[in-house]
Order: C-alpha cells, then sequence, then structure tokens
C-alpha cells in the first residue's frame, strides 16, 4: 500500500533509527532474537532470500500479527529500520492486506555484517492546531538474524525461480497465459490460478518446472472455457520441498459467452475430490444433466443442474472415493459437451 506522508512524518520515520538508538533497552530485555512474541505482538524472520549470488540486495520476508483488544488496541502499526534498508512504517490495515507478511528490501552487504531489523509498536498522536498525525514508538524489539543457523527462515537463500515475464491474451481457443523464467533452482512445478475478483483464487491446473536451469525457458498455459468478462491469473510456483512462491496478477477480459454449452471441472487434476464445477448455457437457468463415466462407459456419477451463473462446489464426499481418468459430459437441450478429467 502506498503513502502519502506529511513533511513531519516523513522526518520523524527517517529519523526513526536514531530515535531508537538511546533506547537500547530491548523489549523483555531480548538482544538480537530470531522471532518476538508478547501479549499484543508477534513477528518473526520468515525468510532471507537473494535474486541471485551477484544481486546487492537481499529480501527480508517476515510475519507479524496484532492483536486486539484492551492494551493492544492503542497499537496502530509497525516502525521497521533494518541494517541497510530505509524505515518502513506499516499499518494494521497493511498487513491485513498483505496476509500478515512484511517484505523489506536491504543492502546486502550491509545485513549481511550487522543481520538486524529494530522494530517498533507505534500508536498515533495528533498535533493540535496543524492535525497531523506522528506515529509515537510504544516497545521496541531487535530482530536478528542467525545467518549461519540451519533453521530454513533464517539463512540466505536464492529465489527458486527468476521469473522474467508473464502475459494473457485471449486468443480463439480461450485465454493463453505464458510467462518465461530467467534461471530456475528446484523448480518442481507451477499451479495456475484463476480468480473473478481478484480475491479470491481456485486453481486451474498444473505446468511441471525444469528442475534447475541457467537459460531462459518459456511455458504456456490455455484456459479454454474462461469466465465471462475479466479474469484474473496468477502463478502458484512450487518447488521440490513444497515452497511456493506467487507471481504478480494479470487481468485479462474475455470475449462475451458464445451462446454454447460449456462445462468445466477444476481443478483439473481434481485432488480428493475437492472440484468447482463450472457450467454455462446458451439461456441461464436452463437444466444440465452432468455426468461422470469411467473408461469402460460406467457412469460412476451424475447429478441435474441448472445453469445459475456461478461455479458449482462439489462436495468432497461426492468424488473423493473415485481414482483415476474419466469422461465429464453435460448435456443441455440438444447440445452435449465433454471433458477428459483426471481424479487423485
Amino acid at each position: 500500500m502506498k503513502k502519502t506522508f506529511t513533511l513531519l512524518q516523513l522526518l520523524f520515520v527517517l529519523t526513526f533509527p536514531l530515535f531508537l538508538l538511546p533506547n537500547a533497552a530491548r523489549a523483555q530485555g531480548d538482544v538480537g532474537v530470531c522471532e518476538f512474541a508478547d501479549d499484543c505482538l508477534f513477528i518473526a524472520f520468515e525468510a532471507i532470500q537473494e535474486e541471485s549470488p551477484s544481486s546487492p540486495s537481499l529480501l527480508i520476508v517476515l510475519t507479524a500479527f496484532l492483536q486486539e483488544g484492551g492494551r493492544c488496541n492503542i497499537i496502530d502499526g509497525l516502525i521497521l529500520s533494518p541494517a541497510g534498508g530505509f524505515p518502513t512504517l506499516i499499518t494494521r490495515e497493511d498487513l491485513e492486506e498483505n496476509q500478515n507478511f512484511i517484505e523489506l528490501v536491504v543492502d546486502r552487504d550491509t545485513f549481511t555484517e550487522t543481520p538486524d531489523i529494530l522494530v517498533a509498536t507505534f500508536r498515533y498522536f495528533t498535533i493540535p492546531v496543524f492535525g497531523v498525525q506522528i506515529p509515537i514508538p510504544i516497545d521496541i524489539v531487535d530482530l536478528q538474524a542467525r545467518l549461519d543457523s540451519d533453521d530454513p527462515c533464517l539463512p540466505i537463500t536464492p529465489l527458486p525461480v527468476e521469473l522474467a515475464s508473464f502475459e494473457g491474451k485471449v486468443t480463439q481457443s480461450g485465454i493463453s497465459l505464458e510467462w518465461e523464467t530467467a534461471s530456475e533452482q528446484n523448480n518442481s512445478h507451477f499451479e495456475v490460478e484463476r480468480s473473478a475478483d481478484g480475491k479470491t483464487f481456485a486453481a486451474l491446473g498444473s505446468v511441471p518446472g525444469n528442475g534447475n536451469s541457467s537459460v531462459s525457458l518459456a511455458y504456456s498455459y490455455l484456459d479454454k472455457y474462461p469466465l465471462e468478462g475479466m479474469n484474473y491469473y496468477r502463478l502458484k510456483q512450487v518447488d521440490v520441498d513444497g515452497r511456493y512462491e506467487y507471481s504478480k496478477v494479470v487481468a485479462v477480459t474475455a470475449a462475451e459467452k458464445s451462446g454454447k454449452l460449456q462445462a468445466q471441472l477444476l481443478p483439473n487434476p481434481c485432488l480428493q475430490g475437492d472440484c468447482q464445477l463450472r457450467i454455462a448455457t446458451a439461456a441461464p437457468g436452463q437444466p444440465v444433466r452432468v455426468q461422470l463415466q469411467d473408461l469402460t462407459g460406467r457412469v460412476v456419477f451424475e447429478q441435474n443442474l441448472r445453469d445459475d451463473g456461478e461455479q458449482l462446489q462439489l462436495s468432497p464426499q461426492q468424488l473423493q472415493n473415485l481414482r483415476g481418468v474419466f469422461i465429464l459430459s453435460a448435456e443441455a437441450g440438444q447440445e452435449v459437451v465433454r471433458q477428459r478429467v483426471v481424479l487423485e
């Protein structure tokens, strides 16, 4: 979230480290802790990442939670001053918007020599007459990364994949998503996710990665049945250890409904029956019969639905005992469409 500071606010935030130096008494007497917790605040190092071995910068990722109620209600946010970086003000709203993650960029050499982040909870004080809000520190803690530790949240680790580009475009077959990596390390696969509102995402499918690579590699995925109007997409890059990162979100506007019957099971493959079924017909409200058949033609699942413009969440109990390759068919009037699906 971008912020607009008044001159007084900006001067205070920039001189914040100078204010802290005389107040070296750390919260609860802890100096150089990797994580800190009290009744109102939890904050810890999540990861310290490098873009490449030659990069002059590091990306510091922290997890932070501010509790509510009682004395905690006076806390409006956090001020973080990392070695090798600029002081950063984070409000409660920022934490909620970013799902309790904080990212800081610091100079690699400076932070490696002194891996500290001074953190203070603050409350706003309004200067009379001027009406300017100044953040006033309440409690202070010194977070210190132990860079020689084997704890996965502490050592400097290279990003598993350096994503060079990610874009989407409308084609006659659907929406084509294309991305390129500049380098890869321990890259297992990419999960393609889609959203109708840019907030709640669901998996569409998976594209295998190439493990390790120092050269540019191109990938693509075709969404054959995009939502009407705006579609939001993101990539979930998963490494071989199960760790993952999200790409930026790209938005693509799909063409209007074709007037033909459409049926799509998401994600495909479907894991343990946790799937969504998207139905689109020429006439909203039209009844649709949906079937799943195994490769011998035996019907293993059948349900009558109506096109209400929404995705139908299938309960895991409906499909959880089914494993293998199946044919999904949808019938509305004289129209029939089929899709090959995998249930795992």
